[in-house]
């Protein structure tokens, strides 16, 4: 047990290689699919990990981001991406053939089903990210998964044909009402938390309170777990930038989002405490 008191990392999976661009897809404004050739971390990644990833040559910090989809075959991985600054403009601007370095597998992704049931994937804005990984994964198990994607506007959606086929269902909620239903992915939750034995959330962390007090008091018996947002400098402990408030057996503790997520319980973590910290982008 680490001196967060709650599981961590296994930092041993973790390799530094150097990734070549395959080539960037513009998914929508601002909004991009990155794949890279990266042998290592295509065979190791499980849904919910991330990597840091470094433009070369440059003094930029490493950036994280969820592996969004893998290839072990053709030694292939991909990442979503928003342009927030210099270090994710670098990122969406690279060409086929550039160097990245990329170190990973990093944190602690979702848990799989031993047996088989029936899954909800909840996503909001850029918290598509890990979502094609997992449900390529579940599906493989049997499981019975269902996708609720939610943005501001239907060009900031996660386009459904980069999610593997065999979905049980679908729906899209957009802030303006521009694609689906208009509201909030909220708006159309309950009606998909019957009969749901597990939720997995990504996205903002407010909208993933939302899901998890829903689904506690809708679905008292599903597992939750959510994909937690924090500014990670390094991603595997050392700079302690990614601090955020979990409990253990019902009292406040510290964790790292790196080290202990950044896929959590949703009882693990301490929405009041994380509610207060400041907003950040990456």
């Amino acid at each position: 047990m680490s001196p967060f008191q709650l599981p961590e990392s296994d930092l041993s999976r973790a390799r530094d290689e150097a990734a070549t661009c395959i080539g960037v897809d513009e998914l929508g404004p601002n909004l991009h699919l990155l794949t890279l050739e990266a042998a290592t971390a295509s065979r190791a990644a499980l849904p919910g990990e991330f990597a840091q990833l470094q433009v070369e040559p440059g003094p930029l910090l490493r950036r994280p981001f969820s592996f969004c989809d893998l290839d072990p075959g053709r030694g292939t991985v991909s990442f979503y991406l928003r342009v927030y600054g210099e270090g994710t403009r670098r990122l969406a601007h690279l060409t086929p053939g550039s160097t990245v370095r990329l170190l990973g597998p990093l944190g602690r992704g979702f848990s799989l089903p031993e047996t088989r049931a029936s899954s909800l994937l909840v996503a909001g804005g850029v918290g598509a990210a890990p979502f094609p990984h997992l449900a390529t994964q579940l599906l493989a198990r049997g499981e019975r998964v269902h996708w609720l994607n939610g943005a501001a506007g239907s060009d900031q959606l996660f386009p459904l044909r980069r999610m593997p086929g065999g979905l049980a269902g679908s729906v899209q909620v957009t802030d303006d009402g521009s694609s689906g239903r208009r509201g909030l992915v909220t708006d159309a939750l309950p009606e998909l938390l019957g009969g749901v034995d597990r939720v997995y959330a990504c996205g903002p962390n407010p909208m993933l309170q939302a899901v998890s007090e829903m689904a506690a008091r809708l679905r008292p018996e599903a597992l939750v777990e959510v994909s937690i947002e924090a500014p990670m400098g390094c991603g595997f402990g050392t700079c302690l930038g990614c601090s955020i408030p979990l409990r253990f057996r019902g009292a406040p503790v510290p964790g790292l989002c790196c080290r202990q997520g950044p896929v959590l319980g949703a009882d693990q973590v301490d929405w009041e405490a994380l509610r207060r910290q400041p907003a950040h982008l990456e």
